[in-house]
C-alpha cells in the first residue's frame, strides 16, 4: 500500500485542483481519494510518500504513436522488436515524460502484440499499449512506397499492401486474429517527399469496406487523412477516429459546417497531430505552409464540441515520443482549448477514445493507478506538464527525479 499525501490533484474530469488531498494506492489501483483535512491513518501503508503541495495528474495517454518508429533519420523508420531492442528508447523516453499509456497506429507484427502482452502481464517497463498493427494502404501509395522507400521488409511487416485483387474482409479479419486492437487504413494520395507527385490511394469503397468489416469483428478503426476532403470521406466511410486533418501540403483545408456536424452526430474523434504539422512545416520548400490554417480548423471543432484526441504522431523525424505529447498540449492551448480541456483529453478524453474509461484517464477510487507528479500548475501554465517529478504505472515507480 502506498500514501500520497499534501497532494494537488488534477482528476482528469475537468475540476479545478483540489489541493491537500490524500490518494491511497494498493494492488495496483487507486483504493480512495480523499482529504488531508479528513484525516487519513498511515496506519498499515508501506510508503507514505509528502508531495509537498504538488499537482498529481492520471497518466498521460498518447493517442497516436509508432512505438517501433524513431525521431531522427539514422534509425528504421519503423523497426520490429530486435532492431529496436525490444522499443527500448521508446518505453524509457514516454515513461520519463509521463505517457503511461499508448496507441500504436502502425507497428511490425507480430511484435507489438507480443509486447504490447508481455507489458499486460508485468514483464516489461513500458506505457500499456493498445495497438493496430500493420496499416491498410494502397500498393505504391503511402507511407511504405513514399516515406520508407519501398522498404520490403517495412512492407511485409508493418502494413496490408492493397490492390484491386485484395480480399479486404479476410485481410481485415486477419489482423483481428493476429489480435489488432484496433483497424488502422490510410487515405493519401501526394508523395510528401515528392510534392506534389500523385500516389495510388485506397478507395471510398475500400476503406468502407475496412470500417464496416472491423465492425463486425468487434473493432474500432482508425483512418490516416491528408485533408480536409478526406476528412469528409473517411467520416462517411464510418470511421471512429480521423487522424490528423492537414498534411504538410494540403490544399483542401476548410471544414464545412456540415462536416462538423457529422463529427458531433457520429461522436468521431479527430485527432489532428497539430504538434506534428508544426514540426515539418519548411517556409523554404515548395509545400504550401498550412499549420495556421489547421490552428484555425482545430479551434472550429473545439468551438462545437467535437471530440479531440491527443496524439502526438511520434517517432517520426523530429517528434520524440512522451516529450512530443507535452508539445501537442501545448499546441492544443493555442487551437483554443484552456489548459484544464487540454489535459482532460489527455487523460479521461484520451480514455474514452480508446474504450479505457472505466480504469484509465481519472483519479478515481477503482482506476488503475497511472499517475504524474509535476511542479508548478499546469492548469495555469500548460507547460509545467513538462516538471515532472514522479511517473508511476499501475502504482509502481518507473520515473523518479527530485521531490
Amino acid at each position: 500500500m502506498i500514501i500520497l499525501r499534501n497532494a494537488t490533484i488534477i482528476s482528469g474530469d475537468g475540476g479545478a485542483p483540489a489541493p491537500g488531498s490524500v490518494i491511497m494506492l494498493n494492488g495496483g489501483r487507486i483504493e480512495s481519494v480523499g482529504a488531508e483535512a479528513d484525516g487519513y491513518s498511515a496506519n498499515g501503508a508501506d510508503i507514505v510518500i509528502d508531495l509537498k503541495g504538488r499537482y498529481v495528474m492520471p497518466g498521460f495517454i498518447d493517442a497516436h504513436v509508432h512505438f517501433g518508429g524513431a525521431d531522427c533519420l539514422d534509425y528504421p523508420g519503423i523497426g520490429d522488436r530486435l532492431e529496436t531492442y525490444d522499443f527500448l528508447r521508446s518505453r524509457v523516453e514516454a515513461l520519463r515524460w509521463g505517457v503511461t499509456t499508448v496507441r500504436s497506429a502502425g507497428d511490425f507484427t507480430p511484435d507489438i502484440f507480443d509486447f504490447r502482452d508481455s507489458v499486460d502481464f508485468g514483464a516489461q517497463n513500458s506505457p500499456r499499449i493498445i495497438a493496430a498493427g500493420r496499416m491498410i494502404q494502397a500498393r505504391g501509395g503511402h507511407p511504405i512506397y513514399t516515406v520508407f522507400g519501398s522498404n520490403e521488409k517495412i512492407a511485409a511487416g508493418a502494413t496490408v499492401i492493397v490492390d484491386d485483387a485484395t480480399d479486404l474482409g479476410f485481410e481485415v479479419k486477419r489482423l483481428a486474429d493476429e489480435g489488432a486492437d484496433w483497424i488502422k487504413a490510410v487515405i493519401s494520395e501526394v508523395d510528401k517527399l515528392d510534392y506534389p507527385r500523385p500516389v495510388p490511394r485506397l478507395s471510398n469503397g475500400q476503406i468502407r469496406q475496412v470500417a464496416d468489416t472491423a465492425h463486425k469483428l468487434g473493432k474500432p478503426c482508425m483512418i490516416h487523412v491528408d485533408n480536409v476532403r478526406h476528412m469528409r470521406e473517411a467520416a462517411e466511410a464510418g470511421a471512429d477516429s480521423i487522424e490528423h486533418i492537414l498534411s504538410v501540403g494540403a490544399t483542401e483545408t476548410e471544414i464545412e459546417d456540415s462536416l462538423i456536424e457529422l463529427l458531433a452526430e457520429e461522436q468521431i474523434y479527430v485527432v489532428p497531430t497539430v504538434f506534428s504539422i508544426f514540426a515539418h512545416e519548411n517556409p523554404a520548400g515548395k509545400r504550401p505552409l498550412v499549420y495556421e490554417t489547421l490552428v484555425r480548423q482545430v479551434n472550429k471543432l473545439i468551438r462545437a464540441g467535437v471530440n479531440i484526441g491527443v496524439g502526438s504522431d511520434s517517432n517520426i523525424p523530429f517528434v520524440s515520443i512522451g516529450e512530443s505529447l507535452h508539445e501537442e498540449l501545448a499546441h492544443l492551448v493555442k487551437c483554443g482549448m484552456t489548459p484544464v480541456e487540454a489535459i482532460t483529453a489527455a487523460t479521461s478524453g484520451n480514455a474514452k477514445l480508446l474504450r479505457k474509461e472505466n480504469e484509465l484517464g481519472a483519479i478515481k477510487k477503482g482506476f488503475l493507478a497511472d499517475l504524474v507528479v509535476v511542479d508548478g500548475d499546469p492548469t495555469a501554465d500548460i507547460s509545467r506538464t513538462k516538471d515532472i517529478r514522479l511517473v508511476m504505472v499501475n502504482g509502481r515507480i518507473v520515473y523518479s527525479g527530485a521531490l
